[in-house]
């Protein structure tokens, strides 16, 4: 579910943790990690766009939040799910029995997803829970799913953290668990993925967040959870420096955040630019292979 904002905003909650509905969470209209990550790479006129046009939710992302439902709130299953056979929307049979479904999944305010998709689901998780590491998070990850609303740059912010695992001390140093679906949950093809899809970005967010709120994060932990089979699982913490970099960017996105919410559609610079290109090229690299 992709998030998006609506006509009418809903009351921002009180700066605090909270249980809520995805639906409930992607109504409230302030900067996300998600949000803010599109003007990491993009413009204004970028982020602009996709919060006036959300596209449907990709198959992916069904997979994924059914995962997550699995691995963290089990119970709420029943509840936030419409399983419907896999059907060929193409005949007159299917189409109805498509519509069926989406009637009851928008009566229930609920996600619509087929069998296939929940058997993929499925066995991705039974391999997350057989993974001793994992298994060990789990265990100790008392809050799941938590939704925090606290401030960055002095204005309201939110965000959504799939687990977040106390300070052995007792004091207020918590630690992030973020479930990850990859290609590859190999060491060196996911950090590149942490680069690619803005994961640190989004710890960065998250800690922000959360020491607005009073909690010190002290480590990221992601899950990293290979789509294919056999479904293989690794366990990393985010490396210091990568918050530290990404933490440096976190006001002035947010900054362009409230600025486009206001209304401003700026796209790329409209005089001429010199072409910065890369330096494997300026040595000449690409010319050296024949000779």
């Amino acid at each position: 579910m992709q998030e998006q904002t609506t006509t009418a905003e809903p009351a921002i909650p009180k700066k605090g943790l909270h249980r809520m509905t995805d639906r409930a969470y992607f109504a409230i209209d302030l900067p996300s990690s998600s949000q803010t990550k599109v003007l990491a790479t993009g413009t204004n006129a970028h982020l602009g766009w996709q919060r006036e046009h959300p596209e449907d939710e990709t198959d992916a992302l069904t997979v994924g939040s059914y995962l997550h439902a699995l691995l963290l709130q089990p119970q709420s299953i029943k509840f936030d799910f419409v399983v419907v056979p896999k059907v060929d929307r193409r005949t007159t049979a299917g189409k109805a029995e498509w519509a069926a479904a989406q009637a009851e999944a928008d009566k229930r305010k609920a996600r619509l997803i087929n069998d296939q998709q929940v058997g993929l689901a499925e066995a991705m998780a039974g391999a997350a829970i057989k993974h001793k590491g994992v298994a060990s998070i789990l265990r100790s990850c008392e809050q799941r799913e938590i939704v925090a609303i606290g401030e960055i740059a002095g204005k309201p912010a939110k965000c959504k953290i799939d687990g977040l695992l106390p300070a052995k001390d007792g004091g207020k140093s918590v630690c992030i668990v973020d479930v990850k679906t990859t290609v590859s949950a190999s060491a060196r093809d996911f950090s590149r993925s942490v680069i690619s899809y803005g994961y640190a970005h989004q710890a960065a967010f998250y800690s922000r967040v959360l020491g607005s709120l009073g909690l010190f994060v002290e480590d990221v932990v992601f899950i990293a959870i290979e789509k294919e089979r056999p479904h293989c699982v690794a366990v990393f913490r985010l490396p210091d420096v990568a918050m530290g970099i990404a933490d440096h960017h976190i006001d002035r996105l947010v900054e362009r955040w409230w600025q486009v919410k206001a209304g401003d559609r700026t796209g790329y610079p409209e005089e001429i630019q010199e072409l910065a290109l890369p330096s494997w090229w300026l040595r000449g690299d690409s010319y050296s292979a024949g000779e």
